[in-house]
C-alpha cells in the first residue's frame, strides 16, 4: 500500500489523542475534546483580553459552534464571560481558577508528551519537520477555502 500524507498525519494524530486521553489530567470529561484546546488558548493568552471572535479564528470554527461550546464550558465552571468597560455588549472570556489549575497539570503532561514525540530528533530535524508541516497546512487551507 502506498503511503499518503493524509493517512500518516491522521494515524499519528489518532495515536497521540489516544495516549493523551490515557493521561491523568485528561481523565476528566471537562477536558476532553475541544474544551482542552479552548482552555489552552485562553491560558496561553491570559495576558490579554480574549473574545469569542478570537476563539473562532484560532480554532477555525463557526460562530454558532463557539457560542454553544462556551455555554457548555461556562456551565461546567471552566470559563466566565465578563463585561468590558466601554461596551456592555462585548464579553471577554476568562478561565476560572478551577480551569487554570487543570491547565497547569495538562501543560506538565503535554511537555512530557512533546519530549517523547521528539525523542531522537535533532533541533535541525524538528525545525525541518515544522517547516514541512507548515507547507502541508497551507496546502490544506488553500483547498479547504475553495
Amino acid at each position: 500500500m502506498e503511503k499518503t500524507i493524509g493517512f500518516e498525519v491522521r494515524s499519528i494524530s489518532n495515536q497521540i489523542k489516544r495516549y493523551l486521553n490515557s493521561l491523568p489530567a485528561f481523565q476528566s470529561n471537562e477536558v476532553r475534546g475541544i474544551y482542552g484546546y479552548v482552555m489552552g488558548f485562553l491560558y496561553k493568552n491570559s495576558d490579554r483580553d480574549i473574545f469569542q471572535k478570537d476563539i473562532e479564528e484560532e480554532l477555525s470554527i463557526r460562530r454558532s459552534s463557539v457560542t454553544n461550546l462556551l455555554g457548555r464550558m461556562e456551565s461546567c465552571g471552566l470559563i466566565e464571560r465578563q463585561s468590558v468597560s466601554g461596551d456592555a455588549r462585548l464579553k471577554k472570556v476568562v478561565l476560572t481558577e478551577k480551569a487554570v489549575q487543570m491547565q497547569e497539570q495538562i501543560d506538565k503532561e503535554i511537555k512530557g508528551v512533546e519530549e517523547r514525540l521528539s525523542k531522537g530528533l535533532t533541533e535541525r530535524e524538528k525545525e525541518e519537520l515544522f517547516k514541512l508541516l507548515a507547507k502541508v497546512r497551507k496546502n490544506v487551507e488553500e483547498f479547504s477555502q475553495k
